[in-house]
């Protein structure tokens, strides 16, 4: 018990790894198998390994279970099943999947959805700052820094107005370093497909329920209304991606949408 000790008087937005947790088992050899069956089905094919997309899948599936966690707590087995969509999104090779936002995605919805508990630290707070700084790089990421906001709003850590104001100065300048225009010409078929998916998703994810699971410290119970909150961000940051992508690419933050996507099924056929 003393390693989680100390990384929470570090942090609040890591987590010990409990390698007797079959979840936390899965969550590092899922991805890892994931991966060399993506460069199985190169080698089968005959096409040339493309170790860069191997490794691409097995983040995608390991943001995917991340974010999940966050999203369905109770449930491990969610999580999973997020993983293997994730992987397979990216597999299909028709999205570009922005890993970078999804991370930044993952710490928002982590406080927000108030899984770890307790105050954020100031490195913690520093940290948002410069996610929010690297999100305003990408127009798909700009959803995200208000997800970022809005967590550290909800929490009010120490400090918490001054780091709002310097992410939203960082994501300003992100934005004009990177010269991020608004997406031009019409949206493909794909947006309004996927954007049908994940209008759908949120309202099946938030249906009323309870959470069961208590927090990584001080053991105290996981807010319904604060993972309810996460839930419906998830979609946000993937409604926002969809406004951002162009006719001739469909631009996703997968693993959230795998997580929210696993989250509304599990949610709908397996209620208790």
């Amino acid at each position: 018990m003393v390693a989680p000790v100390k990384l929470y008087r570090i942090t609040r937005l890591g987590r010990p790894f409990d390698f007797s947790r079959t979840s936390n088992r899965i969550s590092l050899f899922g991805p890892t198998v994931l991966g060399l069956g993506f460069l199985g089905w190169d080698l089968a094919t005959g096409i040339s390994p493309d170790y860069v997309g191997a490794l691409r899948a097995s983040i995608a599936a390991f943001l995917a279970w991340a974010v999940t966690r966050e999203l369905d707590p109770d449930r491990p087995n969610t999580a999973t099943f997020a993983m293997v969509l994730a992987a397979l999104a990216t597999v299909t090779g028709f999205w570009e999947v922005p890993l970078g936002i999804s991370a930044a995605a993952l710490l928002g919805l982590r406080v927000l959805a108030g899984t770890v508990g307790g105050d954020l630290k100031p490195v913690d707070l520093v940290v948002f700052v410069g996610m929010a700084a690297f999100a305003g790089t990408r127009i798909e990421g700009w959803v995200v820094v208000l997800l970022l906001i809005l967590g550290l709003l909800d929490s009010r850590p120490p400090g918490y107005l001054y780091a709002v104001t310097a992410m939203v100065v960082g994501a300003g300048v992100g934005a004009y370093l990177a010269d991020v225009g608004l997406p031009g010409g019409v949206a493909s078929d794909e947006v309004y497909l996927w954007a049908l998916v994940t209008v759908a998703a949120i309202p099946l994810a938030v249906r009323l329920t309870k959470i069961r699971s208590r927090t990584d410290i001080f053991d105290h119970p996981i807010r319904w209304p604060n993972v309810r909150a996460a839930r419906v961000m998830a979609g946000f940051v993937v409604f926002g991606g969809l406004l951002a992508s162009t006719s001739h690419q469909v631009v996703l933050l997968v693993p959230v949408l795998a997580a929210l996507v696993a989250t509304a099924l599990v949610r709908t056929f397996r209620p208790v």
